[in-house]
């Protein structure tokens, strides 16, 4: 009897063993097979490969917070025109605590049609990036899904981008009240997606196509200013949402700073800004990541100065010629400094205790330069970087522009010449002019 029972403990034991292994070899499969697919879906752009960080009960909890936050977040500006919502979305990366951090954020602004931006960006600049998103109220749907999709397809994007809205009050269009946003069938366009792929496409078709088209002044300062009050860093780089960063600009930044003390209490007050030069590539150009492919490119004639053709003297002032001949170093640091000199209009990183963009300034013109202007006038130095640069796909020309370019340039040009006698009476003690 006793004989029998070993038999059986035995063969108790080899049948376990045999389960085990066609456990273990079914298990080693299923990996393989998972691994194969998502590696498949991966290279195609697909949602199984991306969904598995951000879940549909997520997307589902994320989008009633930002519908949420739409209906009852949301304040007027300045002029009683605009309903703002920050942080309608805020970037995982940060606490709920506006606490200000030792950081410099990436700070842009992005109409719904210029939302697929972004990816690139994220994928260059590794900090923070704080954007305001312009939506007609009836669209409102349509930019939710948008930036939801974003945060689904690209982990960075959820990471470390915040997202604000911005919508008119009184719209050219049937305006849809944002108490029925959550009953609204009109972001079905942008839920229909197979890929990620497709949702960039379809970012990129939607809506008016130009920024200036939209039946009401586009308020830019408006945007820039709303990005730049919700980045809760020192630093802020101020850009526009079509240009991408040189490689590797955000931690080089912070070494620099770091290294040069930027951010003790006793630095807190300096009065510069470091100038990042700009360029435009040609469009089947690839951007370049470090200075030295930007050279290549340079001498190549594939890339030149940004604004070029439509404003060189925008631009010169950087002095593109000495930058270009100091070669490429190891780390970022100051090359040279510049007087500002009309009508030069940089973009550069600063503290984000400068001085902000005057609102008044809508559509196209002298919005960015009045903000430059009043930098000088106040006092602040411009120290040019050596080794950054900002690149915008595709050359400036002519052409790129809407129609009725001219006469917002000339309603703006009136403005500014007020707002430099403003600037006059805000900085009395001051001997800098706009001129």
């Amino acid at each position: 009897m006793p004989s029998i029972w070993r038999r059986v403990a035995v063969l108790l034991v080899v049948v376990i063993a045999v389960l085990q292994v066609i456990h273990m070899t079914l298990l080693s499969r299923l990996e393989a097979r998972k691994n194969t697919r998502q590696k498949k879906d991966s290279r195609n752009h697909g949602w199984d490969a991306v969904e598995q960080d951000y879940r549909e009960a997520e997307i589902q909890e994320d989008r009633m917070h930002m519908l949420e936050t739409i209906q009852q977040s949301s304040v007027l500006d300045s002029s009683g025109e605009f309903r703002i919502v920050n942080f309608v979305i805020r970037a995982d990366l940060l606490s709920t605590k506006n606490q200000v951090h030792q950081d410099v954020s990436l700070v842009s602004q992005s109409s719904i049609n210029h939302l697929h931006y972004i990816h690139p960006l994220s994928l260059r600049w590794h900090g923070p990036i704080s954007i305001a998103v312009f939506s007609l109220a009836k669209d409102i749907p349509i930019a939710v899904e948008g930036i939801l999709h974003l945060r689904r397809c690209f982990p960075a994007i959820r990471h470390n981008t915040s997202f604000h809205l911005v919508y008119p009050l009184n719209s050219p269009s049937d305006i849809m009240s944002p108490s029925s946003l959550s009953s609204s069938s009109s972001s079905s366009q942008l839920l229909i997606l197979d890929s990620c792929e497709s949702l960039l496409e379809k970012l990129k078709s939607y809506g008016a196509g130009e920024n200036y088209a939209f039946g009401i002044p586009y308020p830019n300062n408006l945007l820039r200013n709303v990005a730049r009050r919700n980045a809760m860093t020192e630093f802020v780089f101020v850009i526009d949402i079509d240009m991408v960063p040189s490689n590797h600009l955000h931690k080089n930044f912070l070494y620099f700073a770091n290294e040069n003390h930027l951010f003790l209490e006793s630095h807190k007050d300096d009065k510069t800004v470091y100038v990042v030069p700009a360029f435009e590539v040609k469009e089947d150009s690839e951007i370049p990541q470090d200075k030295t492919n930007l050279l290549q490119l340079l001498e190549l004639m594939e890339a030149r100065p940004f604004y070029f053709e439509l404003c060189w003297k925008c631009q010169k002032h950087t002095d593109y010629e000495a930058w270009q001949r100091e070669p490429p170093s190891d780390k970022l640091a100051v090359l040279f400094e510049v007087l500002w000199r009309d009508p030069w209009e940089p973009f550069y990183i600063g503290r984000n205790s400068a001085p902000f963009y005057d609102e008044r300034f809508r559509q196209y013109g002298f919005n960015r330069i009045s903000q430059v202007c009043e930098l000088h006038v106040a006092g602040y130095k411009f120290s040019v970087l050596n080794n950054a640069f900002l690149v915008h796909q595709g050359l400036k020309t002519s052409t790129s522009f809407h129609k009725n370019k001219e006469s917002d340039q000339e309603k703006n040009r009136i403005l500014f010449r007020q707002f430099k006698t403003e600037l006059k009476e805000k900085y009395p003690d001051s001997s800098r002019k706009c001129y």
